[in-house]
């Protein structure tokens, strides 16, 4: 058992750091990519750009890791982080900007390779807290980030200030593959990489074989999609509409991982516990939905706080749940296998996501991306009611 909390403790703090470092340089690069010239559909493309990376990898990512287990695939991720990161410093031009983060997300094995650490940790009663947990050092990675990141840059940035932002991304990556060297243990015993054996589940087999894991999918898809959506545009509205600068938008992605770490870091696992996993996740996509709604109508600060306030409190409800639910169909020696199909699907809906919010952004008005990210959690909300009210392997059909 003290084993155990230790290596979860490790795992979050390895994340923790990963995630700062991701923080510090997403406000600032819708402001970098303007500064070389891209227009608001062209920096959506190279946002999205990660994210194909990631579609691309993940399941492959996935695969390893129940085979050589979680702790070299996430070190390697953060590797690539680095070098992701030192190439962006350099990066002269949108195509370069779209080339690195193509290759960040590339490399991005290590959420995938967390996220099944943490349910290799997990039993069906840990199982939501643990999510939770991972996801509050995910959240908290982003209120430290953004406002790291808006401390290191000034009302109007330089291209020197736009570099240093990355340089300290690729050094927090750095950081954290060392502690995963150090101090994070291997979750995968042995004897479960050993039963995988040549079998490979396929991914498509996978979800037309269990329609419950297939609608679970089908939801983390939309959810990341609308995600999506807001992130990549929220800084272009902000300047449109508040005439706001990469740190205001800081700060404000910091006020929102506040509360993403306090929901996720304990009020998710309590809301789980009382309400059952899927009802969880049902309310949190009302609340997420409503968020979004609120934004599309916002233009004033005020009436933004109290939209955001909302989308918080979706996500910090939501995230957890739905990870526990994907990882309960998981046997012991597939995780891997299925967080990394989780992880495409989020993928995806990162490239999905962006393609649209340009596009929108450009051809009706700021606020159209925000209007099209509600309709997707409503569609997701659908989905979800679709699945009956049972959790665990045994919904598996």
């Amino acid at each position: 058992m003290q084993s155990e909390r230790f290596s979860l403790a490790a795992l979050i703090g390895v994340v923790l750091i990963g995630m700062t470092g991701f923080g510090v340089f997403l406000p600032i690069f819708p402001f970098l990519a303007l500064e070389v010239g891209a227009t608001p559909t062209a920096t959506t493309i190279a946002m999205g750009a990660y994210s194909l990376g990631q579609l691309i990898s993940s399941p492959f990512w996935g695969r390893l890791s129940d085979r050589v287990g979680r702790k070299p695939i996430l070190i390697a991720g953060l590797i690539g982080g680095v070098f992701s990161y030192l190439w962006l410093a350099r990066a002269g031009s949108v195509e370069e900007l779209g080339a690195a983060r193509l290759f960040g997300g590339l490399m991005a094995g290590n959420v995938g390779a967390a996220f099944a650490a943490a349910a290799d940790l997990a039993d069906a009663k840990t199982r939501a807290r643990n999510m939770g947990l991972l996801g509050a050092a995910v959240g908290f990675g982003f209120i430290a980030g953004p406002a790291l990141g808006a401390l290191l840059v000034g009302e109007q940035p330089t291209r020197t200030e736009f570099a240093n932002v990355c340089f300290v991304s690729a050094g927090l990556a750095g950081a954290a593959a060392l502690a995963a060297l150090l101090l994070f243990g291997e979750t995968l015993p042995q004897s479960a990489r050993a039963q995988r054996g040549g079998a490979r589940p396929r991914r498509l087999a996978m979800l037309a074989t269990r329609p419950v894991l297939a609608r679970f999918v089908a939801v983390m898809f939309l959810v990341i999609a609308a995600q999506a959506l807001m992130e990549t545009t929220f800084g272009l509205w902000a300047e449109a509409e508040l005439e706001w600068g990469p740190r205001q938008v800081g700060w404000t992605l910091a006020a929102l991982g506040v509360g993403a770490v306090l929901l996720q870091g304990g009020w998710a696992g309590a809301a789980a516990r009382l309400l059952g996993e899927r009802l969880t996740l049902l309310v949190g996509l009302a609340l997420f939905a409503a968020g979004f709604g609120g934004l599309a109508v916002s233009h004033a600060p005020s009436t933004m706080a109290a939209s955001l306030v909302a989308l918080v409190i979706g996500i910090g409800l939501a995230t957890p749940a739905l990870n526990a639910l994907i990882a309960a169909q998981a046997e012991e020696t597939e995780r891997g296998a299925v967080m990394g199909l989780s992880q495409s699907a989020g993928a995806l809906g990162r490239v999905v996501g962006p393609l649209g919010a340009g596009a929108l952004f450009d051809a009706f008005s700021p606020a159209a991306p925000f209007v099209a990210a509600a309709l997707v959690i409503l569609a997701a909300l659908f989905v979800a009611l679709g699945e009956p009210a049972r959790e665990g392997l045994g919904i598996r059909d």
